[in-house]
């Protein structure tokens, strides 16, 4: 029997990016894995285990955050996982970033394992730190006085950036947050994942909440494409719900009753509305993800979701022509849909996939 300790991120602990080690605690003990929680870097019962999972989060207010870094926080930081990786048998690192990018790799060193939740099929990208590249790939056309840098892993380092879990395993059930802190065994025989017929009458074309950011002046921004989305909504003629914030059970209800949803790149690639589509059985259309590689892997070009250029130039002609054509393109949401609930009930697996990448 072998130990994974996790000292996980606090605020979202029981349904965030950890919530199947909950609710999988079980079935990981018979694959011969006891699994243990924490929540203070400071206990000394972290230390002493096979395995040692760091969740970046955990570490939001100080270094893992670019906008609050420091060389005091960072030589802490890298103090403590000298402590931590002579006191555990391989010490992980998981790089909650949203992007197959990464801001981390300044302590790729002091790690045994580097796990992102999306990786980037071309890893030499990782290791090259030019003004053409940004942080964010998809953002490469930013002027360099504009970009996101990165420190670059260095060569002999990139052999431990191992593909994690994205955030597909999250607890989307309406009331999640609440039920996630019983037995999450027994809270999904009583409170499933609720899916929408995705062959149901739809009264909407379109659903897409949301507000103009202001870095909106700029096409090559982080906002780009959501804003770029939102601005198309005064020419395409059809029936959209969207506007500013709304309440949660209206948000679902106009999700469940849409024909389409789109879920345009942000600070990363994947994004809660990918999940929240498939759950309501709409059509996902999402920037092109053919560059990535994500566990579990619901993005597949015309099977799963309808695929447009990272620059959107042709999203206006392809939602409408979807909106008139819906029949062609409600298989779908009908794949969407059966491959994401068979991969969140999917815990064997999980397990097969996680053990593999951190041996």
């Amino acid at each position: 029997m072998k130990t994974l300790k996790v000292l996980d991120w606090p605020s979202k602990r029981f349904y965030g990016e950890t919530h199947h080690f909950y609710r999988w605690k079980k079935k990981l003990l018979e694959h011969d894995l006891k699994v243990e929680f924490y929540y203070d870097h400071r206990d000394k019962r972290l230390k002493g285990s096979d395995y040692l999972l760091l969740h970046s989060r955990y570490f939001a207010d100080g270094w893992q955050n670019i906008h609050t870094r420091t060389s005091k926080n960072e030589d802490e930081l890298i103090m403590y996982l000298l402590e931590m990786k002579n006191a555990t048998g391989k010490l992980i690192w998981f790089d909650a970033a949203d992007s197959s990018g990464s801001s981390d790799f300044p302590i790729i060193s002091f790690v045994d394992v580097f796990m992102k939740k999306q990786r980037l099929k071309n890893l030499d990208y990782y290791m090259d730190s030019s003004a053409a590249n940004d942080l964010r790939i998809w953002l490469n056309e930013v002027p360099d006085d504009q970009k996101t840098r990165f420190v670059p892993c260095p060569q002999d380092q990139l052999h431990k950036i191992k593909l994690g879990w994205n955030i597909g395993f999250n607890d989307y059930r309406y009331f999640g947050y609440k039920m996630s802190r019983l037995s999450n065994y027994l809270s999904y025989k009583v409170y499933p994942t609720h899916l929408s017929t995705y062959d149901k009458v739809r009264s909407y074309d379109l659903a897409f909440r949301g507000t103009i950011h202001k870095d909106g002046g700029s096409r090559n921004m982080i906002s780009y494409q959501r804003n770029h989305v939102l601005n198309l909504f005064g020419h395409l003629n059809l029936h959209i719900a969207s506007g500013g914030n709304v309440s949660k059970a209206r948000y679902w209800k106009e999700l469940r009753d849409s024909k389409l949803s789109i879920s345009p790149f942000g600070w990363g690639e994947i994004c809660y509305r990918d999940f929240e589509t498939f759950i309501s059985g709409s059509v996902l259309i999402k920037p092109r993800m053919d560059h990535l590689e994500t566990y579990p892997n619901l993005f597949i070009e015309n099977d799963t979701y309808v695929p447009v250029n990272w620059n959107l130039e042709e999203l206006e002609e392809r939602l409408e022509y979807m909106a008139t054509h819906y029949d062609e393109y409600r298989h779908i949401a009908r794949n969407g849909q059966e491959k994401y609930f068979n991969a969140i009930n999917d815990a064997e697996g999980f397990i097969q996939a996680f053990k593999q990448n951190i041996e």
